[in-house]
């Protein structure tokens, strides 16, 4: 008898040990996903910063630059001052927009149901961007391309095309 119940108190703890072992795994599963997506969330973040900055420059100097799209997350230019990045994120942030940076342009991020927007935009100002691409519209591309294409002036707004290329 003293064998059986040694055997049954070693599957009692064995059995124990293995569900406290899976409760963790299940329960810590969560906070990672929020971990990455957190880092995700900095990364898109920079991201529009850094093209921001290129999109500003080639307005002010000309030519043509590019940066890597390190992103697992679609990219799209919405319309000739808005560009968009989506991609589904479990982070904690309002359903309506916020701006995280303003000025010259406006970054600003939403999150609808799981899927979180992130958006670059350039008001109307006396130089606008005016932001076009002659391939796909969405993509999720390695790398991102800025152009300056030409210069033109409606109703007293001079706009500089940019065009965008995914690849």
């Amino acid at each position: 008898m003293k064998g059986a119940s040694e055997i049954i108190v070693f599957i009692l703890l064995f059995v124990i040990s293995v569900s406290l072992f899976m409760s963790a795994i299940v329960w810590s599963q969560g906070i990672f996903t929020r971990s990455n997506d957190m880092a995700k969330l900095n990364s898109a973040e920079n991201f529009l910063n850094n093209l921001d900055q290129k999109i500003q420059n080639i307005i002010k100097f000309g030519g043509q630059d590019s940066l890597n799209y390190d992103i697992a997350a679609t990219i799209e230019v919405l319309d000739p001052s808005t560009i968009e990045i989506r991609s589904q994120f479990a982070v904690d942030i309002p359903n309506e927009w916020i701006n995280i940076s303003s000025g010259y342009s406006v970054i600003s991020e939403k999150l609808e149901g799981t899927t979180l927007r992130m958006q670059l935009h350039y008001p109307q100002s006396q130089i606008t961007p005016y932001l076009y691409t002659d391939e796909i519209r969405i993509a999720t591309p390695l790398r991102v391309y800025i152009e300056k294409d030409s210069v033109f002036t409606k109703n007293d707004i001079t706009y500089v095309k940019i065009k965008i290329t995914f690849k």
